[in-house]
């Protein structure tokens, strides 16, 4: 029997408490007639609210709690909201929270009967994952599991199979069967470890299943085999190849308990369905009388089953959700989870399952709703097609007082005019007068794109109009220029055979090579390799004795080795080049010998270095200001600090960062909220859940959008996927069957197809559910756009959305067909005549600074703060001068007690500077300034290069044999550095051979609390006692400056000790002066306690 409200215990209407809050907020909109009866439901039973985007879900949910709780029905502390994102989780409990104290104040709360004082307002909202992760923190100890650490992101456990996969023992899995390199198979161990706790499943059930459909190929009455049955074979002997796999990751993760939150969800549903499940039910169920589910529709199968195990069998429960905005697919949540609420949360009750519709939009103007009601229809179209029922696929209602909305078009003729095309359209909105005039709340823009490819092109389109620009999400980011011309570096310094990022460079601002310095390069590159010249690395060699030709001949192969070249630029024909080409060439190679040197140290110290080294960081705050300037690299290093964390390597985080581009929907749920200050671009999955003024949606071509997919994420192709029958959702999808009875080949390939086509069918609707939510995004402008020709040489047609949209604009406005084109009959104009241009770009605001810095520096400084006023002119100067006098007493005022931490991580010269002078180093840390490297410390490094190519890079090829290079200039710097290349080749320790591995010896030691990271610059042995020497090119030093530079050599010593576990009164130290051929050793190094002291203080 349903659990119904008494009538008569009824005090206030929904209506009443509108009125009531309106007392107090006057702009309190109230129920509308559709909300009312979802807020006055007398059913305490299962109940599903069908909401469309933008019907007001969320101010219906926060008052139905208020009219349960004013109505004494509940306490707030017995109601639990469950949503998918923290902003959403916030911005309900806040908003109910804000609604409960209006009602106390007003007195439409009631008093709690046993302390007779107003009752507390606390109500529970968190996000599934957070619910699922406190109620498994509380009972894993039950089921053996460690569940006190918090979960780990994607990266982290993404490093940990990326660890397993490359380093598994080659017995203990049949490699053979392995089709796919390391990276893909990375991928597959975590997706298919992923589907198995998602779906309660085992590797012996999986492993079972595999072979019992490999035992029928053996039933095949024919040889004639074709490609789909071939895919079968292969997909179920590599999923069986990788189980093991599988099985080490899962170990690995659960013994140290580093779970991360899809074992969470699953281990808390198992949790709840075993043999302790009752107990937890009971408490749960106790403590929340009242449950509301937020987009139910994005729920998986682990999610239902541990929330109908906990709420089920009729208790109170409102999913609130919509069928048209399931689009995560891909992660086990269906459109369908509306349709099964009733039978997973009625169980063996009598209740029954009630169901509302809230689908009046307050979002979207009219003509913006009429393509999203467009989009439903054909949601429903394809549901129907394919045999399924198209009730709960509703349209969406017009509100009261809406707008006509705007609604537009174009097809271009390429990629970059469709990006010109939206710039210009949201520049006369962005600049006209009435958005500028709103400060306080300013009209807000976003760019959604299906594709990251589009990313780049309409950024820059958006910058040329002098439009800043937000890019959302980290697969986003690692399209942003600044961003990738970084990663661009770092690939170069880490991936020898990174020929594409190389070529970036090259032509890239900081060194603009020309065509013809890239072709004597690339000369160059193919003598050394004919040659094949010993100086260069392993890797290039072990290419080049490869059979296969394919990859020698292979561009980026080109291009890789045109890095080897780098390395020993020196012995290039300089007539060759250009004068400054050659120039620009020897100074990068140089260059990149040095950065290489910074590697050794974290992921951001690296990143931050490219940074400084690329001059990024000025020519961003000159392009967008200081509020906006930093945004993008900032939001870098914070992911790549998150890497970090889970002590990823530079090279595993570049690896990590293809992964994040490769994912079409994003790495997980997201919370974006509009920016007010630039125009935000990011991809449809990531807008889920936000509204802007303004939207545009590119890219609705043929393969793009809908997408057709780069690979179909069904079993029988694809070893990552479950098989469906081991599905926890098995009964919604149509499954492969083996035919029986000595099938042809020919025959389990018709039931292969079957089974694809249905799984392409759903495809396609989540596509078109895509759209509704990208067109659903926009309020009073929406522009949709393609373009014939994108990177390929063939025009592609446009798709059938974008014919759907252009219908309706013609229904409504055609000449809000913006730009149309016919098909193209010659090839991609971008591709033959490529589009030339120029990064950094030129900008008002980059001339506004070089103005400002010539000003600054014609004027001198003011002595006094008295000066400063008597040159003030006018009032308003006047004013300026006072601000500024306050602004600096302020600043003054707070250096007196300003405490400034050390960083976590800090190299030696930094603990040298600790020592020395502490108020000097505290400053620079708070206020970091570049520092001026002038021609002695280049002159150093140089030497240091020198030095390590003497041991690890010998010349074997002599340069004048090789090329007769005829008026060749000498720089005045290279005479010093020659100099020193004499006197070292002089003294002893040129005639000694330096430990194994003792040269640029790279080292990391936590000391006090802190990490302390160098490189040792040589280390020698002699009958067990070891000599950590640092060459020094300058003057020899004594006295307290030789004392405070022993403070380097004693940390030297210490780190080597505790590199290689050798006793510290073995090692000793000393500084070699090149110059006076002088080596010092100061006596009474320090030790480790003495150096401690230094870095805590103590």
């Amino acid at each position: 029997m349903t659990n119904l409200i008494n009538k008569n215990n009824i005090k206030y209407s929904a209506e009443d408490i509108g009125d009531a809050l309106r007392t107090i907020d006057p702009k309190f909109r109230g129920p509308s007639d559709e909300q009312i009866p979802i807020i006055e439901s007398l059913h305490l039973g299962p109940t599903v609210v069908i909401a469309g985007a933008g019907s007001g879900k969320t101010e219906t949910m926060s008052a139905r709690v208020l009219w349960l709780v004013a109505n004494g029905i509940v306490r707030p502390e017995e109601i639990l909201g469950l949503t998918f994102t923290r902003k959403a989780a916030g911005e309900l409990s806040s908003r109910i929270r804000k609604r409960l104290r209006q009602l106390r104040k007003i007195g439409y709360l009631p008093i709690d009967a046993q302390s007779k004082s107003e009752i507390d307002i606390a109500v529970s909202v968190s996000t599934y994952h957070s619910y699922a992760g406190r109620v498994l923190s509380e009972h894993a100890i039950r089921i053996g599991v460690d569940a006190t650490s918090d979960p780990i992101g994607e990266a982290a456990a993404w490093q940990i199979a990326n660890n397993i996969v490359n380093n598994f023992a080659s017995e203990a899995t049949n490699g053979s069967d392995i089709s796919h390199s390391a990276k893909t198979i990375v991928d597959k161990v975590m997706g298919l470890s992923a589907a198995l706790g998602e779906h309660g499943k085992t590797t012996a059930e999986v492993r079972e299943f595999c072979e019992s459909i490999l035992d029928k190929f053996a039933t095949i009455s024919d040889s004639q085999s074709n490609d789909p049955v071939r895919d079968l074979q292969s997909s179920l002997k590599e999923r069986l190849a990788i189980l093991p796999m599988v099985d080490e990751y899962e170990r690995y993760r659960h013994e140290r308990g580093l779970l991360t939150f899809n074992d969470q969800m699953s281990l808390v549903a198992k949790l709840v369905n075993g043999e302790f499940g009752q107990e937890i039910i009971d408490a749960e169920r106790a403590k929340f009388k009242i449950v509301l589910l937020d987009e139910y529709q994005d729920t998986s199968v682990s999610q239902v089953k541990f929330l109908s195990a906990l709420f089920g069998d009729g208790h109170a429960v409102t999913a609130v959700g919509d069928p048209n905005q399931a689009i995560y697919g891909w992660r086990s949540a269906s459109a369908q989870t509306l349709d099964t609420f009733g039978k997973y949360f009625v169980g063996n009750s009598t209740s029954e399952c009630i169901e509302h519709n809230l689908l009046r939009t307050w979002r979207n103007d009219e003509n913006i709703l009429k393509i999203a009601n467009e989009t439903v229809d054909k949601i429903g179209q394809l549901i129907v097609a394919r045999g399924g029922k198209a009730a709960s696929v509703k349209r969406l209602k017009l509100r009261p007082g809406a707008g006509p909305g705007t609604l537009l078009c174009g097809q271009y003729e390429t990629l970059a005019m469709e990006a010109t095309g939206i710039a210009e359209h949201f520049e006369k909105h962005w600049f006209a007068p009435e958005r500028l005039a709103d400060a306080e709340s300013p009209q807000t823009f976003a760019v959604l794109v299906r594709s990251r490819k589009y990313i780049s092109e309409i950024e820059q389109a958006l910058r040329s109009k002098n439009i800043p620009v937000e890019i959302v999400g980290l697969g986003g980011l690692i399209h942003v220029p600044e961003v990738a011309d970084i990663l661009a570096l770092l690939r170069v310094l880490t991936f020898p055979d990174n020929g594409s990022s190389l070529m970036r460079l090259l032509t890239g601002p900081r060194l603009a090579i020309g065509a013809k310095d890239l072709a004597a390069l690339g000369k160059f590159s193919r003598y050394l390799i004919a040659n094949f010249d010993q100086s260069l690395s392993k890797t290039v060699g072990k290419i080049m004795e490869t059979p296969n030709a394919d990859v020698m001949e292979a561009e980026e192969f080109a291009m890789g080795s045109a890095i080897e070249a780098l390395e020993v630029f020196e012995k290039a024909p300089r007539e060759n080049f250009s004068e400054i080409g050659y120039e620009r060439l020897l100074k990068f190679a140089k260059e990149l010998r040095e950065l290489r040197r910074y590697l050794v140290g974290s992921i951001t110290d690296s990143i931050m270095e490219a940074e400084r080294f690329l001059f990024l960081d000025t020519e961003v705050m000159v392009r967008d200001g200081f509020a906006q300037g930093r945004k993008h690299l900032d939001a870098f290093l914070d992911e790549a600090a998150k890497f970090q964390r889970n002590g990823g390597t530079i090279s595993t985080f570049l690896e990590w960062l293809k992964i994040a581009d490769s994912e079409e929907g994003g790495l997980k749920p997201v919370s974006v909220a509009a920016n007010k200050h630039a125009v935000q671009i990011l991809t449809i999955h990531a807008a889920k859940g936000s509204e802007w003024d303004f939207v545009a949606v590119p890219g609705l071509v043929t393969d793009n959008f809908p997408s057709s997919g780069k690979n179909l994420d069904l079993w029988t192709s694809n070893s990552a996927a479950l098989p469906i029958s081991l599905r926890g959702d098995a009964t919604q999808f149509d499954d492969f069957v083996f035919p029986s009875n000595s099938p042809k080949h020919v025959e389990v390939r018709k039931a292969l197809d079957v089974v694809k086509e249905s799984w392409k069918k759903r495809r396609e609707e989540e596509e078109w559910r895509l759209a509704y939510v990208a067109f659903t995004r926009a309020k009073i402008n929406l522009i949709a756009t393609a373009s014939w020709f994108g990177n390929g040489m063939d025009p592609v047609n446009a798709s059938a959305l974008y014919d759907l949209v252009e219908s309706v604009v013609d229904s409504v406005n055609p000449a809000n067909k913006i730009f149309e084109m016919a098909k193209p009959t010659s090839e991609n104009p971008t591709r033959t005549n490529p589009r030339t241009g120029i990064w950094p770009a030129k900008s008002a605001r980059a001339d506004l600074v070089r103005e400002t810095v010539e000003f600054v520096s014609k004027n001198s400084a003011f002595a006094t703060p008295q000066d400063l006023l008597d040159a003030a002119k006018t009032p308003e100067q006047v004013g300026l001068a006072n601000d500024a006098i306050a602004l600096i007493a302020e600043v003054g005022e707070r250096k007196a007690d300003l405490q400034v931490n050390l960083p976590t991580r800090m190299s030696v010269s930094t603990l040298v500077n600790l020592a020395e002078d502490p108020d000097a180093l505290a400053l620079n840390i708070r206020r970091p300034m570049p520092n001026h490297i002038d021609k002695y410390a280049r002159r150093g490094t140089a030497f240091h290069l020198w030095i390590e190519a003497q041991y690890k890079d010998p010349q074997v090829l002599d340069e004048d044999d090789l090329y007769a290079t005829v008026g060749a200039q000498v720089n005045a710097d290279e005479i010093p550095l020659e100099d020193l290349k004499a006197k070292w080749l002089e003294s002893d320790w040129a005639e000694r051979d330096p430990a194994p591995g003792g040269i640029e010896v790279p080292f990391e030691t936590v000391l006090g609390g802190v990490l302390l990271r160098g490189r040792i610059d040589a280390v020698y042995e002699k009958d067990g006692h070891y000599e950590v020497v640092d060459w020094k090119t300058g003057k020899t030093k004594s006295g307290d400056n030789l004392a405070a530079a022993a403070i380097q050599l004693a940390m030297y010593r210490l780190a080597y000790s505790k590199l290689f576990g050798i006793a510290l009164e073995n090692i000793s130290a000393a500084f070699h002066y090149v110059g006076s051929n002088e080596t010092v050793r100061p006596a009474d190094l320090l030790d480790e306690n003495q150096l401690i002291s230094i870095v805590t203080g103590k």
